[in-house]
């Protein structure tokens, strides 16, 4: 039997399959990466919860006699029955107390209590002042918990007694994935429908543009080819056909290179999903104005002031994304010198607003420059935002040293926050004031806190509401990478 050959397959058609891969490829990669990226920070945002519920509820209540060695029974009684009342809920389903010498102090398994594990990495690093997150852990010794409750979140943290500010042990807190599952599930939703939207636009303008230059292309050819066969039949007028084929020709490579220039520029200007709904709404405003009623025009407004703020929360992201890959560059920095410039630049942008700054000491400090002044940025920008309802705004930048950290302050005497909704302040999202009061995407906090936490540092804040806030961070004595 005869095999019917294919038929070989255009330019057109070849571009077409090529470039529909890669950028499959493309978008199917980009897509993982955030929403690995964004399911990793809700894990670790859940587990840092977690081990301040548990911080706060078992730090008053044990002192340094209770580290010292493995509690007698009535001490764990009481212990025990603290913990399975007042820390563990639906969430958090197991915690274990270690000494500084990884002694295991409590456990719910009474048999473990008393072994020790000085080698265990990351329960060096807790005891050393880190607090160590580990998602799904595939440890050995972790297999009766996975067996018993599931996947976990593993969260070790610093155990600071009552009694003291030293750190005396550490807490090892379980914390069930299975109750994070909807939140996860709503994050790869966005991710891939926000892609796999954004891939059919861009690919879509591009096979359209690709498809009329090609069609240009060919129509052209065909211009020259009768040019040619014209050359050829009359003899008499070859010199003539000559000039015109290489005057066509010369248009055609003027032609070719236009259009490489504008493939080149189409496809670095082609943020489409974003832009493209953004433009749209722009035209229709502008076009159809006379046609559209008030209400068809604030829908369109809405439409585009949200295509916008999404186009920043998606900068804002990526920023967030990258920071935790960004090499780090660590000198010593001029803090009193960085802040006074961060200043200046951002009041520049508000000349008409009556803002005081007050710079107090502040040390100097090591770090990477450009991260330092991108957490200035964001606490500075925050004052200057916060304090827009007062006639009179007052920022106050200052620090101290304690020990072999330094710790610095932006205070301002802006609208404030109520303390009971201070575990949201550095979370992504999470905003206590509505886009309609204050602009913002709800990213900047959580950035700072990850500035902070790559140089080995600390993040907090206190406030009060309509009476200012003021936000803290360390950085250790000599800098440090994370």
């Amino acid at each position: 039997m005869k095999i019917k050959q294919l038929p070989e397959l255009s330019l057109l058609t070849k571009f077409t399959i090529v470039s529909l891969v890669i950028t499959a490829v493309i978008g199917i990669a980009l897509a993982w990466g955030i929403q690995q990226q964004m399911e990793y920070n809700a894990l670790e945002h859940a587990g840092e919860d977690a081990a301040e519920h548990v911080v706060t509820i078992l730090n008053p209540n044990l002192n340094q006699t209770d580290l010292s060695g493995p509690l007698d029974p009535a001490r764990y009684a009481q212990v025990d029955t603290l913990i399975r009342k007042s820390v563990l809920n639906d969430r958090i389903v197991r915690v274990k107390i270690w000494s500084r010498d990884g002694v295991l102090i409590y456990s719910d398994e009474k048999e473990l209590v008393g072994k020790s594990y000085p080698t265990d990495e990351d329960l060096k690093e807790a005891l050393g002042g880190k607090t160590v997150t580990i998602i799904s852990p595939e440890k050995e010794e972790n297999a009766g918990e996975r067996e018993r409750f599931g996947r976990l979140i593993e969260v070790i943290v610093p155990l600071r007694p009552a009694d003291s500010r030293q750190i005396a042990g550490a807490y090892e807190i379980y914390h069930d994935m299975s109750v994070l599952e909807p939140g996860l599930a709503k994050i790869r939703s966005f991710v891939w429908s926000s892609i796999g939207i954004g891939f059919l636009i861009l690919y879509g303008s591009l096979f359209a543009f690709v498809r009329n230059a090609s069609h240009e292309l060919v129509h052209r050819s065909e211009e020259n080819a009768r040019l040619y066969e014209e050359a050829k039949q009359r003899l008499e007028e070859r010199k003539r056909a000559e000039k015109e084929l290489i005057k066509r020709t010369t248009q055609l490579e003027a032609a070719n290179k236009e259009l490489e220039a504008f493939s080149y520029s189409v496809s670095h200007d082609l943020r489409a999903p974003l832009r493209a709904i953004d433009g749209f709404s722009r035209v229709i405003l502008e076009e159809y104005t006379g046609k559209l009623d008030d209400e068809g025009k604030r829908y369109l407004k809405i439409i585009r002031d949200n295509t916008q703020k999404m186009g920043q929360l998606i900068e804002d992201l990526l920023a967030l994304s990258r920071l935790g890959r960004k090499q780090m560059d660590i000198s010593e920095i001029d803090m009193a010198k960085l802040a006074k410039d961060v200043f200046d630049e951002l009041k520049a942008a508000a000349p008409e607003r009556t803002i005081q700054l007050d710079i107090k000491t502040l040390p100097s400090a090591h770090g990477d420059l450009s991260m330092i002044r991108q957490v200035f940025v964001n606490l500075i920008s925050n004052s200057i935002k916060f304090t827009r309802p007062k006639e009179n705004g007052v920022i106050e930048i200052g620090g101290r040293t304690e020990g072999n950290e330094y710790i610095y302050y932006v205070k301002d005497n802006g609208v404030g926050f109520d303390m009971q909704y201070l575990n949201k302040l550095f979370g992504v999202f999470q905003r206590l004031h509505s886009a309609e009061e204050f602009e913002g995407t709800g990213v900047g906090l959580a950035l700072v806190q990850r500035i902070i936490h790559r140089h080995g540092g600390r993040v907090w804040a206190e406030g009060k509401v309509n009476e200012g806030a003021t936000f803290y961070f360390t950085l250790l004595d000599g800098g440090t990478k994370i």
